[in-house]
């Protein structure tokens, strides 16, 4: 069995996305990361994006290097890569939180609030998974 791999990353939105840029970079990321049999999850606030991706190394690189080359985002900042035991995203091609405002992200978000609490645990070991987690908290309480 091929080795599982991770990366958390960070960018900066190069202009404010509405529902519409985000409705289609999610339905890209979810086919692009479906064939490549990538999972992981996008958040989304205030102009920045925190990520987490997961498969083997090859893929995760694959979609990482067409991530590096979109238009959407700059500054893009690695936060954490390495070995994985197991997937903590097996089911989701790509999450996403944001406030919703289609039924793409009103899914994909249900799908986050649905299971990010499960991964609070894994979090202590993992300073990418904790980012993640501390970034989807900043915006859960910026948008009160």
């Amino acid at each position: 069995m091929t080795p599982l791999h991770a990366l958390v990353y960070q960018s900066q939105a190069t202009r404010p996305l509405d529902a519409s840029d985000l409705d289609i970079l999610l339905l890209d990321a979810r086919i692009n990361n479906e064939l490549a049999n990538v999972t992981g999850v996008l958040l989304y606030g205030d102009r920045q994006f925190v990520q987490y991706l997961e498969g083997t190394r090859a893929d995760v690189e694959q979609i990482y290097a067409r991530i590096t080359r979109a238009s959407q985002h700059h500054r893009l900042e690695i936060l954490e890569q390495g070995r994985l035991d197991a997937r903590r995203f097996q089911r989701w091609h790509m999450g996403f939180s944001e406030a919703p405002q289609s039924v793409v992200q009103q899914l994909s978000q249900a799908q986050w609030q649905r299971d990010a609490p499960w991964l609070e645990d894994d979090a202590a070991s993992s300073p990418g998974l904790m980012r993640l987690l501390t970034f989807w908290s900043d915006q859960a309480i910026l948008s009160c």
